[in-house]
């Protein structure tokens, strides 16, 4: 907990490998994602009883935390400051254990933590959780997508480290942007606005929902066929850290497919685009959707993500191979592809679908319900309440 409060500096950790750090991520380092998961995990078995800076890692930063504010400033000499008393040795607290991975993390308990990372994922965009009030259907869906991804990967009602792990580093890099929205009034030093305490729970509920509104606000994405906050919230998981959320507008919404508009709202190059298929193949429904950055050719999307029903994530490479592109050939096909995920939309005005063809060799087809084209201007807002 000491460790999760130190939001000072924008860091929860010291980065290992100089990545991002957890508030504004790129993604989540190693170090990391073992604190996250033994936070929330039903341990198996116990530890090992030898112990050194690897098993001890967590508990040195979390001494360094408390250690480093440890003393008093002098109030007529700002710059004075008096030491407080001399903390224990490492060896007199037990161990964080910062390499065990063993047990899982019940279903249970992981979906109403991905429920609320959901809703407060693009506060770090000055979109508040009060947003999200008018959609509940559509927040559980999502969720339901959200934590299939980890348990589809681990084939188990729970969730162990190698698929918390894997899904976090490879797919949701951006799971846990919220958390300074959850923590941060646990550590944040507003003084209280009124020196006479609430009368009553809903007046302090009202008065710290002032107090943590989020420093800059930001307009929520238009609701379309396809588009919603829920949706918007679930797709920012697994984007770049630096997607522009700012002044959306939708280019493109139909339930039918005219390839030959999509392709004219995906060649505006000078905004960001998002591109969203849905599609029916029996009783199943899936959601794709890809992102195509500011000023990038409409022939390389960066990312293309599977929204449901299981949330997936294929990221570009660096070094674009042939099977990375947008082809432009005709007006009746569009095919967007990166090297381990290829989706080919076609059709005219009055029917429509597409193929999802995965890496593995696998593939399916869909009649689409609906496809949509979102523009996004300007650049990531950040919102500074908790600094």
């Amino acid at each position: 907990m000491i460790i999760l409060l130190g939001l000072d500096g924008r860091k929860l950790l010291d980065q290992d490998n100089d990545e991002a750090s957890l508030v504004y991520p790129d993604r989540l380092s190693t170090k990391q994602r073992i604190l996250l998961f033994q936070s929330m995990a039903k341990q198996k078995g116990t530890p090992g009883s030898s112990r050194g800076p690897e098993e001890d890692y967590h508990l040195q930063k979390a001494l360094d935390l408390i250690t480093y504010g440890n003393f008093k400033r002098n109030k007529r000499f700002p710059t004075a400051v008096t030491e407080g008393p001399e903390y224990p040795s490492i060896e007199h607290f037990p161990s964080s254990n910062s390499t065990l991975t063993s047990g899982s993390i019940p279903a249970e308990d992981f979906r109403p933590l991905l429920r609320l990372m959901l809703l407060t994922q693009l506060y770090v965009a000055g979109i508040d959780p009060d947003n999200f009030t008018s959609s509940p259907s559509e927040i559980e869906a999502a969720t339901e997508c959200l934590l299939a991804a980890f348990l589809n990967a681990a084939d188990s009602p729970a969730v162990p480290f190698t698929a918390f792990d894997n899904i976090l580093g490879n797919s949701m890099q951006n799971t846990f942007l919220g958390l300074p929205r959850v923590l941060g009034p646990l550590r944040s030093v507003k003084s209280f606005p009124s020196a006479t305490p609430p009368s009553s729970v809903t007046e302090a509920q009202k008065v710290l929902k002032e107090l943590f509104t989020p420093t800059a606000k930001t307009a929520p994405p238009p609701k379309g066929l396809l588009m919603s906050l829920p949706l918007m919230s679930q797709l920012s998981m697994s984007l770049p850290q630096d997607f522009p959320i700012e002044t959306p507008e939708t280019l493109y919404s139909s339930p039918e497919v005219d390839v030959k508009s999509v392709k004219s709202c995906l060649s505006v190059t000078r905004t960001a685009r998002i591109l969203l298929v849905s599609g029916k193949a029996g009783q199943e429904v899936a959601i794709f959707g890809a992102y195509f950055p500011k000023n990038s050719s409409p022939a390389v999307p960066r990312v293309i993500v599977q929204l449901s029903p299981v949330h997936r994530t294929f990221h570009g490479a660096q070094e674009l191979d042939a099977s990375q592109k947008t082809e432009f050939e005709d007006n009746s096909h569009l095919t967007v592809g990166l090297s381990d995920m290829t989706f080919v939309l076609s059709g005219d005005s009055a029917a429509g679908s597409f193929i999802a063809q995965f890496g593995n060799g696998t593939s399916q087809e869909f009649a689409v319900d609906a496809v949509e084209v979102l523009s996004f201007e300007g650049s990531m807002v950040r919102v500074d309440t908790f600094e």
